[in-house]
Protein backbone atom coordinates (compact mmCIF):
# COMPACT_ATOMS: atom_id res chain seq x y z
CA UNK A 1 0.00 0.00 0.00
CA UNK A 2 1.28 3.48 -1.37
CA UNK A 3 1.74 6.39 1.42
CA UNK A 4 -1.37 8.31 -0.34
CA UNK A 5 -3.15 5.09 0.61
CA UNK A 6 -2.59 4.86 3.75
CA UNK A 7 -3.08 8.63 4.30
CA UNK A 8 -6.55 7.99 2.80
CA UNK A 9 -7.24 5.46 5.23
CA UNK A 10 -6.76 8.14 8.05
CA UNK A 11 -8.66 10.81 6.53
CA UNK A 12 -12.63 11.75 7.25
CA UNK A 13 -13.79 10.96 3.49
CA UNK A 14 -15.02 14.62 3.24
CA UNK A 15 -11.63 16.41 4.07
CA UNK A 16 -9.58 13.66 1.85
CA UNK A 17 -12.11 14.47 -1.40
CA UNK A 18 -11.65 18.26 -0.53
CA UNK A 19 -7.72 17.81 -0.75
CA UNK A 20 -8.34 15.95 -4.09
CA UNK A 21 -10.12 18.55 -5.36
CA UNK A 22 -7.54 21.63 -4.76
CA UNK A 23 -4.86 19.20 -6.06
CA UNK A 24 -7.39 18.18 -9.21
CA UNK A 25 -7.61 22.33 -9.52
CA UNK A 26 -3.91 22.90 -9.03
CA UNK A 27 -2.80 20.61 -11.60
CA UNK A 28 -5.63 21.49 -14.13
CA UNK A 29 -4.41 25.20 -13.79
CA UNK A 30 -0.59 24.32 -14.56
CA UNK A 31 -2.37 21.83 -17.49
CA UNK A 32 -4.18 24.82 -19.16
CA UNK A 33 -1.26 27.07 -18.43
CA UNK A 34 1.23 25.23 -20.31
CA UNK A 35 -1.17 24.34 -23.39
CA UNK A 36 -1.24 27.82 -23.92
CA UNK A 37 2.16 27.85 -24.98
CA UNK A 38 2.54 24.94 -27.08
CA UNK A 39 2.74 26.40 -30.40
CA UNK A 40 1.36 24.22 -33.32
CA UNK A 41 2.55 21.12 -34.93
CA UNK A 42 5.76 22.34 -37.64
CA UNK A 43 6.16 19.25 -39.58
CA UNK A 44 9.03 20.98 -42.45
CA UNK A 45 11.07 21.56 -38.95
CA UNK A 46 10.83 18.17 -37.39
CA UNK A 47 12.28 14.63 -37.82
CA UNK A 48 10.42 11.77 -38.83
CA UNK A 49 9.21 9.52 -35.86
CA UNK A 50 7.97 9.61 -32.44
CA UNK A 51 8.97 10.08 -29.30
CA UNK A 52 7.28 7.91 -26.81
CA UNK A 53 6.29 8.92 -23.79
CA UNK A 54 5.79 7.32 -20.38
CA UNK A 55 6.75 4.41 -17.81
CA UNK A 56 7.71 1.87 -19.93
CA UNK A 57 9.27 -0.12 -16.64
CA UNK A 58 5.70 -0.53 -14.75
CA UNK A 59 5.39 -4.02 -13.58
CA UNK A 60 1.55 -2.93 -14.81
CA UNK A 61 -0.91 -3.32 -17.27
CA UNK A 62 -0.80 0.10 -18.44
CA UNK A 63 3.25 -0.47 -18.34
CA UNK A 64 2.45 -3.60 -21.13
CA UNK A 65 -0.08 -1.54 -22.69
CA UNK A 66 2.85 0.75 -23.72
CA UNK A 67 5.10 -1.78 -24.67
CA UNK A 68 3.33 -3.18 -26.34
CA UNK A 69 3.11 0.68 -28.64
CA UNK A 70 6.79 0.08 -28.27
CA UNK A 71 6.69 -3.42 -30.47
CA UNK A 72 4.20 -1.97 -32.45
CA UNK A 73 6.76 0.70 -33.28
CA UNK A 74 9.35 -1.26 -33.89
CA UNK A 75 7.73 -3.62 -36.27
CA UNK A 76 6.49 -0.88 -38.36
CA UNK A 77 9.78 0.17 -38.70
CA UNK A 78 9.23 3.71 -37.31
CA UNK A 79 12.05 5.40 -35.23
CA UNK A 80 11.25 6.18 -32.41
CA UNK A 81 12.68 6.99 -28.56
CA UNK A 82 11.13 5.96 -25.12
CA UNK A 83 10.66 8.97 -22.80
CA UNK A 84 10.38 7.27 -19.12
CA UNK A 85 8.40 8.99 -17.11
CA UNK A 86 8.03 6.78 -13.66
CA UNK A 87 4.49 6.43 -12.51
CA UNK A 88 3.58 7.85 -8.93
CA UNK A 89 2.68 5.53 -5.56
CA UNK A 90 3.82 2.20 -5.04
CA UNK A 91 4.47 0.63 -8.59
CA UNK A 92 7.59 -1.43 -9.10
CA UNK A 93 9.57 0.38 -12.55
CA UNK A 94 11.83 -3.21 -13.24
CA UNK A 95 10.91 -4.24 -16.48
CA UNK A 96 13.91 -2.87 -18.73
CA UNK A 97 13.26 -4.55 -22.60
CA UNK A 98 13.34 -0.92 -23.78
CA UNK A 99 16.51 0.95 -22.21
CA UNK A 100 17.84 0.94 -24.76
CA UNK A 101 15.36 3.26 -26.63
CA UNK A 102 15.19 5.58 -24.02
CA UNK A 103 16.52 9.32 -24.34
CA UNK A 104 17.12 12.00 -22.09
CA UNK A 105 14.57 14.70 -24.77
CA UNK A 106 12.21 13.59 -27.57
CA UNK A 107 13.89 14.56 -31.17
CA UNK A 108 11.22 13.39 -33.35
CA UNK A 109 8.18 15.31 -34.69
CA UNK A 110 5.04 12.82 -32.92
CA UNK A 111 4.67 12.17 -29.59
CA UNK A 112 2.37 10.03 -28.23
CA UNK A 113 1.99 10.37 -24.82
CA UNK A 114 0.59 7.41 -22.73
CA UNK A 115 -0.28 8.48 -19.69
CA UNK A 116 -3.82 7.35 -18.51
CA UNK A 117 -6.29 10.26 -18.21
CA UNK A 118 -6.24 9.79 -14.35
CA UNK A 119 -2.95 11.47 -13.52
CA UNK A 120 -2.65 13.32 -16.95
CA UNK A 121 -3.29 16.61 -15.19
CA UNK A 122 -0.51 16.39 -13.33
CA UNK A 123 2.02 14.52 -15.43
CA UNK A 124 1.37 16.62 -18.55
CA UNK A 125 3.05 19.60 -16.65
CA UNK A 126 5.85 17.45 -16.01
CA UNK A 127 6.60 17.29 -19.62
CA UNK A 128 9.32 20.02 -20.54
CA UNK A 129 7.35 22.64 -22.93
CA UNK A 130 10.10 22.59 -25.68
CA UNK A 131 9.07 18.71 -26.14
CA UNK A 132 5.72 19.23 -26.78
CA UNK A 133 5.60 23.05 -28.77
CA UNK A 134 5.60 22.23 -32.70
CA UNK A 135 4.98 18.54 -32.00
CA UNK A 136 1.76 16.40 -33.05
CA UNK A 137 0.92 15.72 -29.71
CA UNK A 138 -1.31 11.81 -29.37
CA UNK A 139 -2.58 10.59 -26.03
CA UNK A 140 -2.85 6.69 -25.44
CA UNK A 141 -5.72 6.31 -23.34
CA UNK A 142 -7.32 3.88 -21.77
CA UNK A 143 -10.73 3.91 -20.00
CA UNK A 144 -13.48 0.94 -18.95
CA UNK A 145 -16.89 2.39 -19.03
CA UNK A 146 -19.10 3.53 -21.94
CA UNK A 147 -19.11 7.39 -20.50
CA UNK A 148 -15.81 9.25 -20.38
CA UNK A 149 -16.04 11.44 -17.47
CA UNK A 150 -16.86 14.85 -17.56
CA UNK A 151 -14.07 15.79 -15.14
CA UNK A 152 -11.36 14.54 -17.91
CA UNK A 153 -13.10 16.49 -21.11
CA UNK A 154 -10.17 19.39 -20.38
CA UNK A 155 -6.93 17.07 -21.04
CA UNK A 156 -8.51 16.54 -24.82
CA UNK A 157 -7.88 20.10 -25.31
CA UNK A 158 -3.99 19.08 -24.84
CA UNK A 159 -3.01 16.97 -27.28
CA UNK A 160 -3.66 17.14 -31.27
CA UNK A 161 -5.95 13.60 -31.54
CA UNK A 162 -6.54 10.63 -28.90
CA UNK A 163 -5.50 6.91 -29.38
CA UNK A 164 -7.90 4.31 -27.95
CA UNK A 165 -7.05 0.15 -27.98
CA UNK A 166 -10.58 -0.51 -28.70
CA UNK A 167 -13.67 1.03 -30.22
CA UNK A 168 -15.83 0.51 -27.21
CA UNK A 169 -13.27 3.57 -25.23
CA UNK A 170 -13.01 5.58 -28.88
CA UNK A 171 -17.00 5.87 -28.97
CA UNK A 172 -17.11 6.71 -25.43
CA UNK A 173 -14.49 9.79 -26.10
CA UNK A 174 -15.93 10.79 -29.18
CA UNK A 175 -18.95 12.04 -27.54
CA UNK A 176 -16.73 14.70 -25.38
CA UNK A 177 -14.94 16.02 -28.72
CA UNK A 178 -14.37 16.54 -32.04
CA UNK A 179 -11.28 15.99 -32.24
CA UNK A 180 -9.96 13.14 -34.01
CA UNK A 181 -10.11 9.80 -32.06
CA UNK A 182 -8.01 6.81 -33.66
CA UNK A 183 -9.03 3.23 -32.37
CA UNK A 184 -5.62 1.15 -32.30
CA UNK A 185 -5.59 -2.33 -31.25
CA UNK A 186 -2.61 -3.88 -30.00
CA UNK A 187 -0.58 -6.13 -32.05
CA UNK A 188 0.00 -9.74 -30.09
CA UNK A 189 2.94 -11.47 -30.76
CA UNK A 190 4.31 -14.04 -27.60
CA UNK A 191 5.91 -17.15 -27.44
CA UNK A 192 4.63 -20.21 -26.62
CA UNK A 193 7.42 -22.70 -25.89
CA UNK A 194 8.84 -20.01 -23.16
CA UNK A 195 6.78 -22.30 -20.66
CA UNK A 196 8.18 -22.58 -17.39
CA UNK A 197 6.08 -25.54 -16.11
CA UNK A 198 3.51 -25.94 -13.40
CA UNK A 199 6.46 -27.08 -10.96
CA UNK A 200 7.72 -23.82 -10.94
CA UNK A 201 4.96 -22.29 -9.42
CA UNK A 202 3.81 -25.21 -7.47
CA UNK A 203 0.86 -26.21 -9.15
CA UNK A 204 -0.08 -29.98 -9.50
CA UNK A 205 0.69 -31.83 -12.45
CA UNK A 206 -2.74 -33.39 -12.61
CA UNK A 207 -5.68 -30.97 -11.90
CA UNK A 208 -7.94 -29.06 -14.17
CA UNK A 209 -6.62 -25.94 -13.47
CA UNK A 210 -8.91 -22.74 -13.53
CA UNK A 211 -7.03 -19.26 -13.38
CA UNK A 212 -8.56 -15.81 -12.27
CA UNK A 213 -6.08 -12.60 -12.34
CA UNK A 214 -6.65 -9.15 -11.08
CA UNK A 215 -4.71 -6.52 -9.53
CA UNK A 216 -5.04 -4.82 -6.34
CA UNK A 217 -4.46 -1.49 -7.84
CA UNK A 218 -7.09 -1.92 -10.07
CA UNK A 219 -10.41 -2.11 -8.60
CA UNK A 220 -11.38 -5.19 -6.86
CA UNK A 221 -15.14 -4.70 -7.85
CA UNK A 222 -14.97 -4.19 -11.22
CA UNK A 223 -12.20 -7.23 -11.68
CA UNK A 224 -15.12 -9.31 -9.48
CA UNK A 225 -12.62 -11.86 -8.46
CA UNK A 226 -15.57 -12.92 -5.51
CA UNK A 227 -18.00 -14.00 -9.25
CA UNK A 228 -15.24 -15.62 -10.25
CA UNK A 229 -15.44 -17.64 -6.77
CA UNK A 230 -19.05 -18.43 -6.92
CA UNK A 231 -18.84 -19.45 -9.85
CA UNK A 232 -16.27 -21.91 -8.96
CA UNK A 233 -18.27 -22.86 -5.91
CA UNK A 234 -21.73 -23.51 -8.19
CA UNK A 235 -19.94 -25.60 -10.91
CA UNK A 236 -17.96 -28.01 -8.21
CA UNK A 237 -18.44 -29.63 -4.60
CA UNK A 238 -15.94 -29.84 -2.34
CA UNK A 239 -15.53 -33.36 -2.61
CA UNK A 240 -15.26 -32.79 -6.83
CA UNK A 241 -11.70 -34.56 -7.77
CA UNK A 242 -9.46 -33.63 -10.47
CA UNK A 243 -10.23 -29.51 -10.86
CA UNK A 244 -8.44 -26.58 -9.03
CA UNK A 245 -8.53 -23.22 -8.67
CA UNK A 246 -5.72 -20.00 -9.06
CA UNK A 247 -5.94 -17.20 -7.87
CA UNK A 248 -3.15 -14.34 -8.76
CA UNK A 249 -3.07 -11.01 -7.37
CA UNK A 250 -1.01 -8.78 -8.06
CA UNK A 251 0.33 -5.48 -5.69
CA UNK A 252 -1.24 -6.87 -2.57
CA UNK A 253 -1.15 -4.07 -0.01
CA UNK A 254 -2.13 -6.06 2.32
CA UNK A 255 -3.52 -9.04 3.60
CA UNK A 256 -7.40 -8.46 4.22
CA UNK A 257 -8.83 -9.10 1.16
CA UNK A 258 -6.42 -11.63 0.45
CA UNK A 259 -7.83 -13.08 3.97
CA UNK A 260 -11.86 -12.84 2.95
CA UNK A 261 -10.88 -14.73 -0.46
CA UNK A 262 -9.33 -17.58 1.68
CA UNK A 263 -12.64 -17.33 4.03
CA UNK A 264 -14.90 -17.40 1.08
CA UNK A 265 -13.46 -20.43 -0.16
CA UNK A 266 -12.92 -22.55 3.01
CA UNK A 267 -12.83 -26.10 2.39
CA UNK A 268 -12.12 -26.19 -0.74
CA UNK A 269 -9.18 -28.05 -1.57
CA UNK A 270 -6.82 -27.42 -4.33
CA UNK A 271 -6.98 -23.63 -4.20
CA UNK A 272 -3.72 -21.79 -5.20
CA UNK A 273 -2.96 -18.22 -3.95
CA UNK A 274 0.24 -16.15 -5.74
CA UNK A 275 0.23 -12.98 -4.62
CA UNK A 276 4.30 -12.49 -5.74
CA UNK A 277 5.08 -9.41 -8.70
CA UNK A 278 5.56 -11.92 -11.52
CA UNK A 279 7.56 -11.26 -14.34
CA UNK A 280 6.24 -10.87 -17.85
CA UNK A 281 7.61 -14.31 -18.57
CA UNK A 282 5.91 -15.67 -15.21
CA UNK A 283 2.72 -14.09 -16.15
CA UNK A 284 3.05 -15.44 -19.70
CA UNK A 285 3.87 -18.45 -18.46
CA UNK A 286 1.51 -19.10 -15.62
CA UNK A 287 -1.48 -18.32 -18.25
CA UNK A 288 -0.38 -21.19 -20.37
CA UNK A 289 0.09 -23.73 -17.73
CA UNK A 290 -3.14 -23.10 -16.39
CA UNK A 291 -6.33 -24.60 -18.71
CA UNK A 292 -9.00 -22.11 -18.59
CA UNK A 293 -8.73 -18.26 -17.38
CA UNK A 294 -12.08 -17.14 -15.99
CA UNK A 295 -12.71 -13.12 -16.55
CA UNK A 296 -16.17 -11.74 -14.84
CA UNK A 297 -15.32 -8.20 -15.27
CA UNK A 298 -17.76 -5.89 -14.85
CA UNK A 299 -15.78 -3.53 -17.68
CA UNK A 300 -12.33 -3.48 -19.52
CA UNK A 301 -10.44 -0.89 -21.08
CA UNK A 302 -8.91 -3.51 -23.52
CA UNK A 303 -8.98 -7.55 -21.00
CA UNK A 304 -4.73 -8.05 -22.48
CA UNK A 305 -4.35 -11.36 -20.21
CA UNK A 306 -8.05 -12.44 -21.83
CA UNK A 307 -5.92 -12.19 -25.47
CA UNK A 308 -2.96 -13.66 -24.51
CA UNK A 309 -4.56 -16.58 -23.27
CA UNK A 310 -6.10 -17.30 -26.30
CA UNK A 311 -2.98 -16.80 -28.53
CA UNK A 312 -0.95 -18.58 -25.78
CA UNK A 313 -3.77 -21.64 -26.07
CA UNK A 314 -6.07 -21.63 -23.00
CA UNK A 315 -9.43 -21.46 -23.13
CA UNK A 316 -11.10 -18.45 -21.56
CA UNK A 317 -14.49 -17.72 -19.69
CA UNK A 318 -15.46 -14.29 -20.05
CA UNK A 319 -18.42 -11.30 -19.59
CA UNK A 320 -19.62 -10.59 -23.00
CA UNK A 321 -19.41 -6.90 -22.50
CA UNK A 322 -17.09 -3.95 -23.28
CA UNK A 323 -13.94 -3.79 -24.85
CA UNK A 324 -13.22 -7.83 -24.89
CA UNK A 325 -16.01 -8.25 -27.14
CA UNK A 326 -13.75 -7.12 -30.13
CA UNK A 327 -11.68 -9.60 -30.05
CA UNK A 328 -13.59 -12.72 -29.25
CA UNK A 329 -16.92 -14.63 -30.07
CA UNK A 330 -19.04 -17.70 -29.25
CA UNK A 331 -16.81 -19.76 -31.01
CA UNK A 332 -13.50 -18.75 -29.87
CA UNK A 333 -14.77 -18.41 -26.35
CA UNK A 334 -17.14 -19.20 -23.24
CA UNK A 335 -19.04 -15.54 -23.64
CA UNK A 336 -21.22 -15.34 -20.14
CA UNK A 337 -24.18 -12.95 -20.93
CA UNK A 338 -24.92 -10.27 -18.52
CA UNK A 339 -27.40 -7.35 -17.23
CA UNK A 340 -25.90 -3.99 -17.22
CA UNK A 341 -26.70 -2.13 -13.48
CA UNK A 342 -26.25 1.32 -12.42
CA UNK A 343 -23.70 2.43 -9.87
CA UNK A 344 -25.35 3.71 -6.99
CA UNK A 345 -22.46 4.98 -5.12
CA UNK A 346 -18.60 6.31 -6.40
CA UNK A 347 -16.30 3.32 -7.25
CA UNK A 348 -13.10 4.83 -7.12
CA UNK A 349 -12.90 6.83 -10.61
CA UNK A 350 -16.11 4.83 -11.86
CA UNK A 351 -18.67 7.83 -10.69
CA UNK A 352 -22.92 7.02 -9.42
CA UNK A 353 -24.86 6.43 -12.42
CA UNK A 354 -23.05 4.96 -14.70
CA UNK A 355 -23.37 1.36 -16.02
CA UNK A 356 -21.46 -1.87 -15.84
CA UNK A 357 -22.03 -5.49 -16.23
CA UNK A 358 -23.30 -7.89 -13.52
CA UNK A 359 -22.37 -10.99 -15.23
CA UNK A 360 -24.29 -14.48 -15.52
CA UNK A 361 -22.63 -16.17 -12.51
CA UNK A 362 -24.73 -19.43 -12.85
CA UNK A 363 -24.03 -19.87 -16.75
CA UNK A 364 -20.31 -19.28 -15.90
CA UNK A 365 -20.17 -21.88 -13.67
CA UNK A 366 -22.11 -24.23 -16.34
CA UNK A 367 -19.39 -23.04 -18.57
CA UNK A 368 -16.76 -24.39 -16.08
CA UNK A 369 -18.18 -28.04 -15.49
CA UNK A 370 -18.62 -27.92 -19.58
CA UNK A 371 -15.07 -27.18 -20.16
CA UNK A 372 -14.07 -30.02 -17.22
CA UNK A 373 -16.39 -32.56 -18.38
CA UNK A 374 -16.41 -32.05 -22.13
CA UNK A 375 -12.97 -32.01 -23.74
CA UNK A 376 -13.90 -31.98 -27.37
CA UNK A 377 -15.47 -28.61 -26.03
CA UNK A 378 -12.32 -27.61 -24.88
CA UNK A 379 -10.45 -28.46 -27.41
CA UNK A 380 -12.48 -26.82 -29.98
CA UNK A 381 -12.43 -23.20 -27.87
CA UNK A 382 -8.70 -23.71 -27.63
CA UNK A 383 -8.16 -24.03 -31.18
CA UNK A 384 -10.85 -21.70 -32.31
CA UNK A 385 -9.21 -19.20 -29.51
CA UNK A 386 -5.46 -19.13 -31.07
CA UNK A 387 -6.97 -18.71 -34.92
CA UNK A 388 -9.04 -16.25 -33.98
CA UNK A 389 -7.00 -14.11 -31.59
CA UNK A 390 -3.82 -14.38 -34.25
CA UNK A 391 -6.12 -13.11 -37.27
CA UNK A 392 -7.71 -10.43 -35.39
CA UNK A 393 -4.47 -9.06 -33.14
CA UNK A 394 -1.74 -9.74 -35.83
CA UNK A 395 1.14 -7.99 -35.12
CA UNK A 396 2.19 -6.91 -38.76
CA UNK A 397 -1.32 -6.02 -39.38
CA UNK A 398 -1.94 -3.74 -36.56
CA UNK A 399 1.76 -2.35 -36.98
CA UNK A 400 0.98 -1.48 -40.60
CA UNK A 401 -2.09 0.35 -39.12
CA UNK A 402 -0.07 2.47 -37.09
CA UNK A 403 2.14 3.22 -39.84
CA UNK A 404 -0.58 4.45 -42.13
CA UNK A 405 -2.11 6.62 -39.71
CA UNK A 406 1.78 8.25 -39.03
CA UNK A 407 1.72 8.55 -42.47
CA UNK A 408 -1.38 10.56 -42.51
CA UNK A 409 -0.25 12.68 -40.00
CA UNK A 410 2.66 13.70 -41.34
CA UNK A 411 1.22 13.80 -44.81
CA UNK A 412 -1.81 16.26 -43.77
CA UNK A 413 1.07 18.42 -41.64
CA UNK A 414 3.54 19.31 -44.74
CA UNK A 415 -0.13 20.00 -46.78
CA UNK A 416 -0.61 23.06 -44.74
Amino acid sequence: MGVKDKVKLLMPKWLWNGMKNCEDKYYEGKMRKKCRCVEKFRPLECEFGVNLIGDIRAETGLGQSMRMVADMLECAGIPFVVRQMDAPDCIEHQVRKWDGKCAAEGKYGINIIHINNSIWKKNYSRIPLQELSGRYNIAFWLWELEEFPDEWVSCIDTVDEIWTPSEFISRGIRRKTNKPVVTMPYGLVLDKSNRLGRKYFHLPEDKFLFLAMYDFLSISERKNPYGIIKAYMQAFQKTDTGIGLVIKANHLGNRTELDRLRETLDGYPDVYFITDNLSRKEVESLIADTDVLVSLHRAEGFGLPLAEAMYLGTAVIATNWSSTTEFMDAGSACLVDYKLVTLEKDIGPYRKGNRWADADVAQAAGYMRALFEDRGMYRDKVANGEKYIRECLDLEKMSERMKGRIGEICGKGRER
